[in-house]
């Protein structure tokens, strides 16, 4: 089933760099026809005006989806998430393949989430039999989103074949690449902290998130989420860690920001918690990357490990369950 530890022998996550629309549609249309001779489920997605120009040059099938980005992928941790669930609640060996556009960031931090997302995926999807085919525009896309492209897939479509791509970068690499712009500490003392030596005192934690939150942020399930994000990263720590665990807050209008330190013996791997918990995976973790738009994970001052956990108001309130539009 895997061709080496994690990964599933039918993954594969590739880029098609393309300037014209001929080109979009003739790669689409031999990625699809490949997928459906396969006997795969097909999905294709773009904004509504691409999904119409490739409804009319691939037609319908009944194992053919279109879907919409703009309910597809609101957020990079949800959609990661949402595939991951689909393929995991799928028959065994059932192939799923997808191709279409990733939205572009409203700021740079916005574009370095999404280029996380796709260096995340091969850890989040690698797993299953999944392939992907991911269109960026030359003519739209700036040459920075274009470059990230180049160093989050393994495989880059020219004259519709694949081939390995020599700018691919590793996604534990990645995450020190320019591109990534991983999350830093905010250089402001934090608005409160607490030390916790054991199970009993987690409670502290959650209570110090409601007590210091309610005033920047307005949804009170995205508190209650943060909340839970915070308890499973400092239980994380006590159990794989050692104590005690430091929990530091940041609260700003509209952000959330939350360091949390144990103080084991560190080298954590930076990608625990994306694969699936019938993988081997960290089940904790795993639940907190769903909950927040940023978790990254890295070694403290003192040498064990920190969690840096931060999340939007704005961003929580736009996501909904993962959707599709199936072909007419």
């Amino acid at each position: 089933m895997t061709t080496s530890g994690w990964t599933h022998s039918a993954y594969r996550h590739g880029l098609l760099v393309h300037e014209t629309d001929e080109e979009l549609i003739e790669g689409t249309r031999a990625f699809v026809a490949a997928g459906l001779a396969s006997g795969a489920d097909v999905l294709v997605h773009s904004p509504r005006d691409r999904v119409d120009l490739m409804r009319d040059a691939l037609g319908s099938d009944p194992r053919l989806e279109y879907g919409l980005d703009e309910e597809l992928y609101q957020a990079p941790l949800p959609t990661l998430f949402a595939y991951q669930r689909r393929l995991a609640d799928r028959p065994e060996d059932t192939e799923v393949w997808v191709t279409g556009t990733v939205p572009l960031g409203q700021d740079s931090a916005g574009q370095a989430a999404w280029n996380r997302y796709e260096s995340a995926v091969d850890r989040a999807l690698g797993a299953y039999p999944f392939v992907a085919l991911c269109t960026y525009d030359a003519r739209t896309r700036p040459a920075s989103v274009i470059a990230a492209a180049r160093a989050t897939h393994r495989t880059v479509n020219v004259d519709l074949t694949d081939r390995d791509n020599p700018a691919f970068v590793e996604p534990v690499a990645f995450l020190d690449h320019p591109h990534a712009q991983r999350p830093r500490v905010p250089s402001a003392p934090p608005s409160a902290t607490s030390m916790i030596s054991g199970f009993e005192e987690l409670s502290r934690a959650r209570d110090m998130v409601r007590a210091e939150v309610t005033d920047a942020v307005a949804a009170s399930q995205t508190i209650e989420n943060f909340r839970v994000a915070v308890n499973e990263v400092a239980t994380n720590g006590l159990l794989h860690g050692r104590p005690p665990v430091r929990v530091a807050l940041w609260s700003a209008r509209g952000r959330l920001t939350c360091l949390v330190e144990d103080s084991g013996p560190g080298h954590p791997d930076p990608m625990a918690g994306y694969q699936h918990p019938t993988a081997m995976g960290s089940l904790g973790l795993w639940a907190a990357r769903q909950l927040v738009d940023d978790l990254v994970i890295g070694t403290s001052p003192s040498g064990g490990c920190s969690v840096l956990l931060g999340v939007t108001d704005r961003a929580l309130r736009r996501r909904r369950r993962f959707g599709r539009v199936r072909s007419r």
